[in-house]
């Protein structure tokens, strides 16, 4: 699978290596992998890139070998700005669309664990889709990041 090249749009202009010690706003300009594999990468670090990729059901190593993020590799681009990102949250907000069982074991999942959420709600042996992901899957992708769980909102 090659990947092409793509651009990450900086709010921000970079005009020189001292703008770099700035904090610095990226803006993804798509939702594809390869954008969100970047954007992760400069937010959250290489390892989150590295779970999203994985959690995508690819390769690590195939993927971000084939992967530039604006010109860099996956690994330098997250050591070039995942320490001078700004964000307008500090943290991840999981709020349920509606108020069905499976809603909420989704969102117990990510606190409690996928097992412990399915016996809260008596879904054993049921297979429950989170955000088009396995409840496990859902609750590893959100195991280690700062999330806060809200109830439902319309």
């Amino acid at each position: 699978m090659k990947l092409s090249t793509f651009a990450i749009a900086l709010i921000s202009s970079v005009a020189s290596l001292n703008a770099f010690a700035q904090d610095v706003r990226l803006n993804p300009i798509n939702q594809n992998i390869e954008t969100q594999a970047c954007y992760t990468a400069a937010t959250e670090g290489y390892r989150a890139a590295k779970r999203l990729i994985r959690d995508n059901g690819l390769n690590v190593a195939s993927f971000s070998a084939s992967l530039l993020c604006n010109d860099v590799s996956l690994r330098k681009f997250a050591d070039l700005y995942s320490n001078k990102t700004t964000s307008e949250t500090k943290g991840i907000a999981l709020v349920a669309k509606n108020e069905d069982i499976a809603s909420k074991a989704c969102l117990d999942a990510v606190s409690i664990g996928t097992e412990k959420a399915l016996a809260k709600y008596g879904l054993e042996g049921e297979t429950i889709i989170c955000n088009h992901k396995e409840m496990s899957a859902f609750a590893r992708a959100y195991s280690t990041e700062s999330v806060v769980v809200r109830p439902f909102s319309e």
